[in-house]
């Protein structure tokens, strides 16, 4: 039973892991000749992928292309022609506006008639209505590739403006600067035009290259270029003589760089007439602790060595070094002995790595190695041998020792840009650790893939057992009136699983998104029962609370569920209308006639009732005239949405409107000062969020002095 948990706390951790992101990506979708039964389980199954969802109906072509005005949508599903307004009067408008959405159609049942149809309509993907997981699976697909093209769009336009200013600045500057392409000069800035003795840079303009340096020079003009062009070299300097107009000559400093000029590739050259080029760089360039690259020239070189291996054949490895407890050593021995420590860190760089290897410090604790192998295997048994480097050397005279971290990325034809390397590493090196403890040890970063079966069956396994032993505990995150004047303290129970090491695990991370059977309701009914009993003793405290439970479609579909709340209410004898039960509103409008059921119930037990997600679903009006709700939770990318400061007059709309339903409001991920202030201009009655405070074990929150 131990072995099975042991062997899944990897899992859980890493899926637990990506609830910390607590704001998910927004994703904004139109559903076209689907009723709610169709669209609320698709927004049901987006939520438990970690996204936040949000569909709207489409019935009409009005409707649909003053949709198109409104925002910038992220995804159309569409039935396969079963509505008045068809999807291929869709495709129609979208390739008339000029609109680049994708669109996946829906299909009852899965035949290559249906396959072809759809594809040849232009549409992304065709699925079969029943097919969840083939569903998800595509949907995060077309929403990854629609990212990458507004990506790509957006990099384009940035590339257009940024040439126009380096061209710009080019103009403007006091070097010597010009554009050639292999036959001509293309373009010539004032300083270069009068460096070379001429008043005017169009006077020059299409004259050959050996044009402005001595006969003599020639050849080893020709050979330097020819030797950037062959060896992908990224900037090269060298010096040769230089002729003006007059025929005078002077020393030419000469710095060659790849550039882009109308869209074709050419050489920029930068003239100086200084005598040595090397004064110009000094310190520029180096540490001056350490004599290494500093951090401004490791990230351009990196940038330049993830360039190139874009174009295949030249893949390499970083590290990132990291000094273990560094601040502690820093505290005890002082800033001087930091240094010392830093400069024998760097004579020990120096001695184990080929000069071919760029190296550098990115901090006062954390060096940077490009190591120019390709090989993962042999960069991590090369940093191992840095590491022991580290571990076995006394630092400053024999005053110190310490150990260190090291992260390993590869570089390769799909590496990101330099700051997300170096993030990668930087991620590999605090993961670092060995049977001793964190730290001291050596981690090659790999990309977290998506869990398997067989993991997500683990996983299953081990919340079970879990829920068996009482491997679980509840936190509590207060709900702090905004606009709206409570007498009673609001809180919601959070569940959290407990490894072995008695971390915290979120179950839900990876239970919306599987099928476990009666496992969701035995963890429901373990939280309400929990739930009760800590809200009891606070009671008995003289303390006036109301606490939130989350319950799933499972557990109130489940006939011996109210009942069960019923003798657990007499039990334990606190007053009904201190519970309030959240209930997922595309949930409710999937099973429309089973939710009102048992909301109704809650009502008899004299229960309150909170709907949460609203707004995600196409259905939420429907949702509310029949769920008899107290408490409206507002769907977190709304809110997600003021954050980012693309909110709508919908929003303002919504809350309004359910105010004057008599609903009490609450919004939820509230992260910044900016967004409370934005809500409450809104009228919001009630919010919650990591801003205001995380979840914690006790209902201690200050609500009134705040």
């Amino acid at each position: 039973m131990e072995e099975a948990i042991t062997t899944s706390d990897a899992l859980l951790q890493r899926l637990s892991n990506r609830r910390k992101q607590r704001l998910r990506k927004n994703v904004h979708l139109l559903f076209l000749g689907l009723n709610p039964e169709e669209t609320d389980p698709i927004i049901s199954l987006l939520r438990g992928a970690l996204l936040a969802p949000r569909g709207r109906q489409i019935n009409s072509e009005a409707e649909f292309i003053n949709a198109l005005t409104e925002r910038s949508w992220d995804l159309i599903v569409c039935s396969s022609e079963r509505q008045t307004f068809t999807a291929k009067q869709a495709m129609h408008q979208l390739k008339r506006l000029d609109k680049d959405i994708p669109v996946i159609q829906l299909v009852p049942h899965a035949d290559s008639l249906s396959l072809l149809q759809g594809l040849k309509g232009q549409m992304q993907a065709v699925v079969p209505l029943e097919e969840k997981e083939l569903l998800l699976i595509t949907i995060r697909r077309e929403l990854e590739h629609l990212e990458n093209r507004r990506r790509m769009r957006q990099a384009e336009s940035l590339l257009v403006e940024m040439e126009k200013r380096v061209q710009l600045l080019m103009e403007r500057s006091t070097l010597a600067i010009a554009y050639f392409d292999s036959k001509q000069l293309l373009l010539a800035n004032t300083a270069f035009a009068n460096l070379y003795g001429y008043d005017n840079a169009e006077r020059i303009q299409g004259r050959g290259l050996e044009h402005f340096f001595v006969q003599e020079d020639k050849e080893e003009l020709r050979e330097q270029v020819q030797t950037f062009a062959t060896e992908n070299l990224k900037d090269l300097m060298f010096q040769l003589t230089g002729r003006r107009a007059d025929n005078s000559n002077f020393t030419a400093n000469i710095e060659i760089q790849e550039s882009v000029y109308q869209g074709n590739p050419c050489i920029q050259f930068t003239v100086r007439a200084e005598s040595s080029q090397a004064s110009l760089k000094g310190f520029t360039e180096h540490d001056p602790i350490t004599g290494l690259y500093n951090t401004a020239f490791l990230t351009r070189r990196l940038d330049e060595t993830t360039q190139l291996a874009l174009s295949g054949g030249n893949d390499c490895n970083f590290f990132l070094i990291s000094i273990d407890n560094y601040d502690a050593i820093r505290a005890t021995h002082g800033a001087d002995t930091c240094d010392h420590m830093a400069r024998d860190i760097a004579d020990i760089l120096k001695a184990k790595l080929n000069p071919v290897h760029i190296k550098g410090r990115i901090s006062d604790s954390t060096f940077g190695v490009i190591f120019h192998d390709p090989s993962p295997d042999k960069a991590v048994a090369f940093a191992e041998t840095l590491r022991a480097a580290i571990e076995s050397t006394e630092f400053a005279d024999n005053a110190i020792k310490t150990t260190c971290s090291i992260g390993v990325a590869s570089i390769n034809d799909a590496t990101p840009g330099s700051s997300e390397l170096i993030e990668r590493a930087q991620s590999a090196a605090e993961n670092a650790g060995s049977k001793q403890g964190p730290g001291n040890a050596v981690l090659l970063f790999v990309p977290e893939k998506e869990p398997s079966d067989e993991d997500h069956a683990k996983a299953v396994e081990a919340l079970r057992l879990a829920v068996e032993n009482d491997q679980l505990k509840l936190l509590f995150q207060p709900i702090v009136p905004l606009s709206y004047n409570s007498k009673v303290c609001h809180y919601e129970a959070l569940v959290r699983m407990l490894d072995d090491d008695q971390k915290e695990i979120t179950p839900d991370t990876f239970m919306s998104t599987m099928e476990i059977g009666d496992l969701t309701s035995t963890l429901d009914r373990w939280v309400i029962k929990k739930s009760i009993r800590n809200l009891r003793n606070e009671i008995k405290k003289g303390a006036k609370h109301r606490l939130f439970l989350n319950i799933s479609s499972q557990t109130w579909r489940d006939e011996s569920i109210l009942p069960w709340l019923s003798d657990t209410l007499r039990e334990y004898r606190i007053p009904a209308d201190h519970l309030v039960f959240q209930m997922s509103e595309s949930e409710c409008s999937s099973n429309m006639l089973n939710a009102q059921a048992f909301a109704d119930g809650l009502k008899e037990l004299h229960c309150l009732v909170c709907v949460k997600h609203h707004g995600a679903s196409s259905n939420a009006r429907q949702v509310l005239r029949q769920i008899p709700t107290d408490y409206v939770k507002i769907d977190g990318s709304y809110v997600q949405d003021l954050a980012n400061h693309t909110s709508d007059e919908s929003f303002i709309e919504m809350v309004e409107d359910l105010k004057a339903q008599g609903k009490i409001t609450i919004a939820p991920h509230v992260e910044s000062p900016k967004v409370m202030s934005s809500l409450w201009k809104t009228g919001v009655g009630l919010i919650q969020g990591y801003y205001l405070q995380p979840p914690a074990e006790e209902m201690n929150y200050d609500f009134f002095d705040q």
